[in-house]
């Protein structure tokens, strides 16, 4: 099986390296528009037999997607560069992948556009995976990640040596494609809120004169603790060097909750007021800053300071470009 995995970031990378791994992979190569991630990772895939040529391709998609590739994985940060990638330019994966051949979508977007994705790629006889996934980059490297797929038995059986390979909890949810994705929106939902109410309790802890650090540990040895406050609280405590998730990301995620719970006519208050908070976040300067880095919208509304050295009257953006966090600028501007 011949792989191709577009999105070399901090999840797509991870789980192109996890396919190098598999025994039933034949090649992987590795798409991405920073021309230094493609060639490491096809550094990589040549060190271990599985790179598809002696070189990296120059960076086009026709050179990574042709009549040998079986399988394509998405991996890239939002709606608009997967519906680009997939049908928005002359080369696109609608025009170059083979009868037969398989998408694999493991992009947070919305239930409709899977929907709609899986029906034009099957007018061309291309297999479609709806397949979500979470975890991190920690555990996509090393191929522990929790996935959520969704589709036709067959293609999900022709790709589960990718799903192995890259996964330790693997979901099969029924229903068909978009089923996986709205797992996805659920799961995104309470990730979301409890960031927030971390900051929130954080932020209100440190307001109150408690050492913030021991309300961390205290809360973690009790029954407040959640997995997102434990790893989220930390880095609202000490800021992380690198950003290991945008808060960018959760407004995005957290605007598919809204949207699609607006259409189901199912209220969600909490969730919400989430959302808003994050997009404060951005207002403030933070969106491609750790999420973590929501507890700045408390600091500057409280006076509280909960991270240590706090700079909080410093924010800034972050300039685009291919570290993790920051989003791909296609021509057409998606």
């Amino acid at each position: 099986m011949n792989v191709t995995v577009i999105g070399l970031g901090a999840m797509g990378g991870g789980m192109a390296r996890s396919n190098l791994r598999s025994s039933s992979i034949h090649t992987v190569s590795g798409y991405d528009l920073s021309k230094d991630v493609v060639e490491k990772f096809h550094a990589e895939a040549k060190a271990v037999g599985k790179a598809s040529a002696e070189t990296a391709p120059l960076i086009s998609l026709e050179n990574y997607v042709n009549e040998n590739t079986n399988v394509v994985l998405i991996v890239l940060v939002n709606e608009a560069q997967c519906n680009h990638v997939c049908f928005g330019s002359d080369q696109n994966l609608e025009s170059l992948m083979s009868p037969g051949s398989c998408i694999i979508l493991s992009s947070t977007v919305s239930a409709g556009f899977t929907k709609m994705a899986y029906e034009r790629f099957t007018k061309k006889n291309i297999q479609f995976v709806d397949c979500p996934i979470s975890g991190g980059p920690v555990r996509a490297l090393n191929g522990e990640i929790s996935i959520f797929a969704s589709g036709q038995k067959d293609s999900l059986e022709y790709v589960d040596p990718l799903l192995q390979a890259m996964g330790k909890e693997i979901h099969i949810i029924p229903g068909g494609a978009g089923m996986g994705s709205t797992v996805k929106m659920i799961h995104q939902l309470l990730a979301g809120v409890h960031i927030v109410v971390a900051a929130e309790a954080l932020a209100l802890a440190a307001k109150a004169g408690v050492d913030v650090e021991q309300m961390y540990n205290i809360v973690n040895g009790a029954a407040g603790a959640s997995w997102m406050f434990k790893d989220r609280g930390s880095r609202m405590i000490e800021a992380p060097e690198k950003v290991m998730s945008a808060l960018a990301i959760f407004i995005k995620d957290m605007d598919i909750v809204y949207k699609e719970a607006k259409r189901l006519e199912s209220p969600i208050p909490i969730a919400s007021a989430a959302l808003q908070q994050f997009i404060s976040g951005a207002s403030l300067g933070l969106a491609k800053e750790d999420d973590s880095q929501v507890v700045k919208v408390y600091e500057a509304l409280s006076g509280a300071v909960v991270a240590k050295n706090s700079d909080s009257g410093a924010i800034s953006g972050i300039e685009d470009g291919n570290n993790v966090g920051d989003l791909w600028v296609f021509p057409d501007g998606s």
